[in-house]
């Protein structure tokens, strides 16, 4: 059993008011009061942190964390009192940006007086809604409270962002038992349920399957893949092949579970706000009990299999919901496994390449070509905004590898069964694509066993993508003959051998 631990509440962006919380607060108040939880009921603290001050990015927010701790639980934590965290929406990458920060990069800081980390619907890979720039955000109703949003956070949270892409690289590339030797323990709770209500008709993302109505179910799982690229040595007029620097990378195994039935945000479907402090059974809280009960690796293993199988019930009996419109044809609405893939394309010198084309391949054994890619698959395609060479695709997973036939609840076939891809690949075309210091094309074809190394249901896959970078003979020359001559024509003409 675990001693009691204080609990801190961090909530999402843009949040200016503690009411955020709802009555999840006291809820967990009276569960560890009835079931004996291990926790202080006396000490639960409510986050309040600033994130729509244009000025405020996530180091900052790490740092002032760190310093409210020492400021308001110095005592408790020099008793070596530690603190279960919950948190809702960027509340996640916050506090993983605090623990990377001071403690996982540190050989001397010590244990962590972070025990548990449980998030509720976190960005932690972004949401498609912060490229919309903070005034068409501050108009969808699901995020905005009334309150300037602040554009530093949301920087982060844009798909692909260089701090983003770099904090999850370094959380992927962990081993495995990173959580039992730091004593610290990650939970992702999600849903992929659509508030109708707060659907803002005049943006699809509030609406997009796959997510929660502000984040993608892809994009809150920690459990994610990073792979290397790298670019074969070109020969004269041909692509050059991309091949694996290595196999793909997988994160530590992380406890990440489907809610049934919630959303992003709101009073009725939220995955925090619809809590409320009586006896009836909500799964966000049940869910949360199954996370606070963890005190060691084993029972961490077992959770992260009974949250797996949960999450593949919840995804079977949502995977078609049906919505009734009197005197009109009901609207079906399919929830299948999506896939989010964030490319990142620079060349061997470090340069990042912000001009290029990049399609998708699909196919069968050896014929594969973007033609052969299943009806439907792709849903979403975003370039971050300050880094030009990242590039993010959002992929509908079940129709990618194919599904069985869906039937509605009275057994009417209401999708027919579809035919996959065996195998994946891209075509990379990169410019400048002649001259003294040019790029060449770039092909990956996977092999049919490959594809699930790739691409994952639920799950985002970092591809980094290293070009070659072919520097010609023209770029300098040396020369003898002392005749004072414009060279210029020379190079652009006759530009010589690439050289090694």
């Amino acid at each position: 059993m675990l001693e009691k631990r204080i609990v801190v509440f961090v909530h999402g962006w843009s949040v200016h008011h503690t009411n955020t919380y709802g009555e999840f607060p006291e809820r967990l108040i009276s569960e560890a009061n009835a079931q004996g939880l291990p926790l202080d009921v006396k000490h639960i603290w409510l986050g309040k942190y600033v994130s729509f001050s244009d000025a405020v990015c996530m180091e900052d927010l790490s740092r002032a964390f760190q310093a409210a701790l020492q400021r308001e639980l110095a005592g408790e934590l020099k008793k070596k009192r530690r603190f279960i965290c919950i948190t809702h929406s960027t509340g996640g990458p916050v506090m993983r940006d605090w623990w990377h920060r001071y403690y996982l990069r540190k050989t001397d800081a010590g244990l962590c007086p972070m025990s548990h980390l449980i998030m509720l619907a976190p960005a932690n890979f972004g949401s498609a809604l912060a490229q919309l720039g903070k005034s068409r955000v501050g108009r969808i109703k699901a995020w905005f409270e009334g309150i300037e949003p602040g554009q530093g956070v949301l920087d982060w949270l844009e798909f692909g962002s260089p701090e983003a892409w770099a904090l999850n690289q370094e959380w992927i590339q962990q081993s495995r038992n990173v959580m039992e030797k730091n004593d610290v323990y990650l939970f992702v709770l999600t849903g992929q349920a659509i508030d109708r209500k707060l659907y803002d008709h005049l943006n699809s993302y509030t609406g997009e399957a796959g997510s929660d109505g502000v984040v993608r179910v892809a994009a809150a799982n920690l459990n994610a893949t990073i792979v290397r690229l790298a670019q074969e040595p070109p020969e004269k007029g041909k692509e050059a092949h991309f091949v694996p620097d290595g196999r793909p990378k997988d994160s530590p195994r992380v406890a990440f579970s489907l809610i049934s039935g919630r959303s992003h945000s709101g009073e009725d479907k939220g995955i925090l706000r619809s809590v409320e402090d009586n006896d009836t059974p909500h799964p966000t809280v049940e869910a949360a009990i199954q996370c606070i009960q963890v005190s060691q690796q084993k029972d961490y293993d077992q959770l992260c299999k009974e949250f797996s199988d949960q999450t593949a019930k919840v995804f079977q009996q949502e995977q078609v919901e049906i919505e009734d419109r009197l005197f009109l044809p009901d609207t079906i609405y399919f929830h299948d496994a999506h896939a989010m893939v964030i490319f990142r394309i620079h060349d061997d010198c470090g340069f990042p390449v912000t001009d290029f084309d990049l399609k998708l391949l699909g196919g069968f054994r050896d014929e594969i070509n973007p033609d052969l890619l299943p009806q439907g698959f792709f849903v979403d395609r975003q370039r971050n905004r300050r880094h030009g060479g990242t590039l993010t695709y959002y992929l509908n997973h079940d129709l990618m590898v194919g599904t069985e036939e869906l039937k509605d609840p009275k057994g009417k076939v209401v999708r027919e069964k579809r035919i996959g891809s065996e195998s994946i690949g891209l075509e990379l075309v990169a410019r400048p694509g002649d001259g003294l210091v040019h790029y060449v094309p770039g092909v990956l074809k996977t092999a049919t066993k490959s594809l699930g190394d790739y691409l994952k249901p639920h799950q985002t896959t970092l591809v980094d993508v290293v070009l070659r970078r072919v520097v010609h003979e023209g770029t300098f020359r040396l020369t003898r003959d002392l005749k004072r001559a414009d060279f210029a024509k020379e190079a652009l003409k006759n530009p010589g051998d690439p050289i090694e």
